[in-house]
């Protein structure tokens, strides 16, 4: 059974969505890539809140509900992968690199993350 994290993440103030989503896929994730190595997940998956005018297109609930700009899933294939994975991209001087970057683009103190028990997928 895999192991999976879910994110939840949002934009620096004075960042667009366009801006946001330009840097986290051509700056950060091979940033990532790059200092994770062999510990990269399984995959990395990304989900931007479709926003127009800077509005979220809310279905349910409030703007305010929506203040993240990002739902990121990261599957590893067990818990120590994950651990491995974020040794590697949160300590030392790599850790320093990852802060430096989100520090471009992400408003850390809106951060969210969770572990997810299991994912139940039903298709056509």
């Amino acid at each position: 059974m895999t192991f999976s994290v879910l994110f939840l993440a949002s934009r620096k103030a004075g960042t667009t969505p366009e801006a946001f989503k330009t840097h986290y896929e051509n700056t950060h994730i091979p940033l990532l890539k790059q200092l994770a190595g062999a510990s990269f997940p399984l995959s990395h998956t990304r989900h931007y809140i479709h926003r127009a005018e800077g509005q979220a297109h809310v279905l349910l609930g409030t703007q305010g509900d929506f203040d993240y700009d990002v739902v990121v899933e990261l599957t590893f294939p067990d818990q120590e992968a994950f651990k491995a994975f974020t040794a590697a991209t949160h300590s030392g001087e790599n850790g320093a690199k990852i802060s430096a970057d989100e520090d471009q683009f992400l408003d850390r103190s809106k951060s969210r993350a969770v572990i997810l028990s299991g994912t139940e997928v039903t298709k056509a």
